[in-house]
């Protein structure tokens, strides 16, 4: 049964038969695989169901049937197939998009980032993440950035498009170890540890360059190696343009250029001595729209707004431009 789709794509872009999503699931995704299209002319589509067994026959089927890719002007097509009794997901690529999406790619993408919020049965937010980095891929290839730009280049050695699931088992229990990596005298030596943590894939929620308050909220979070992988890469891309303080000191905001629409602003607080990464507030204020650009959750008050006063916003929370002085 379908719940909801697209009013301006036909067929529908999610095509839930097991009733996986709920509504508001449906529609966010829905919703960014529209703006995939829009943005870069991808056809995206999802269906969940039973495959037969055969997942990649039933893939190649569906993507004729329904004419994945008809969407687009050039035929770009992407189909995500997601099989709970046979354990499987598969990610059907067009021909046409067989140069940007190549197959160690769809591996990295599905046994990185879909499996390990597949294992919390947390199956949206898992389609989600994965919708994020077919936007940053897209918006590399469209830019000319070749693969090497991209963290998956080193981190899988895998191929083709199918893999396992995982499904309610959960099994990504190895990247929550490592060594700690302690808070430091400034905002900027914490970040930079936060860097190298994300570099080793050190998803431990007990960091301590974590706030108190974001220790909670990590220990019943899903963190993947593909998310550390593309944290890693977007700070060491992202130049701070400095260290904006509280008038009290006690609170502090890392800061990029209002150009930079990938580089979000980081919050940190002052706690025991230490400057440590305040998440929590980040998860509560910060949004990412389309083409992964952050804006600030409309009508969500916070306590670092006081370094933006020299910002300003549109009507959807994005910054636009500094104002004059």
């Amino acid at each position: 049964m379908v719940l909801r789709h697209s009013q301006s794509v036909q067929p529908p872009l999610v095509d839930d038969r097991l009733g996986l999503f709920t509504p508001d699931q449906l529609a966010r995704i829905s919703d960014h695989h529209a703006f995939l299209l829009q943005d870069h002319g991808i056809d995206y589509r999802v269906v969940t169901g039973s495959t037969g067994g055969d997942i990649s026959r039933f893939a190649v089927r569906y993507f004729d049937d329904n004419r994945v890719g008809s969407e687009s002007r050039h035929g770009h097509g992407l189909l995500l197939v997601i099989d709970p009794e046979q354990d499987e997901v598969r990610l059907e690529v067009s021909r046409s998009l067989e140069g940007i999406f190549v197959d160690a790619f769809v591996a990295y993408v599905e046994q990185r980032q879909m499996v390990p919020f597949f294992g919390k049965n947390r199956i949206a937010d898992g389609v989600l993440a994965t919708t994020e980095m077919i936007v940053t891929r897209a918006q590399n290839s469209e830019s000319n950035a070749g693969f090497g730009t991209e963290s998956w280049t080193a981190a899988t050695s895998g191929a083709g498009a199918t893999s396992r699931a995982g499904i309610n088992q959960d099994r990504g229990e190895a990247f929550r170890q490592g060594l700690n990596h302690e808070a430091a005298a400034s905002p900027l030596a914490t970040l930079e540890r936060y860097l190298v943590a994300m570099s080793q894939r050190n998803l431990r929620p007990d960091l301590d360059i974590y706030s108190a308050d974001t220790r909670k909220m990590l220990s019943g979070w899903v963190m993947t190696a593909a998310q550390a992988d593309n944290q890693t890469k977007a700070l060491k891309q992202c130049q701070p343009l400095g260290v904006q303080f509280s008038d009290d000191g006690q609170l502090a905001v890392i800061r990029y250029p209002i150009r930079d629409r990938q580089c979000n602003p980081w919050f940190m607080l002052l706690e025991n001595g230490a400057w440590r990464l305040d998440l929590t507030m980040m998860q509560e204020a910060i949004r990412f729209g389309r083409s992964n650009a952050w804006h600030f959750a409309k009508g969500v008050e916070h306590p670092y707004q006081f370094a933006f006063r020299d910002w300003e916003f549109d009507s959807t929370g994005f910054p636009v431009r500094s104002r004059p002085q």
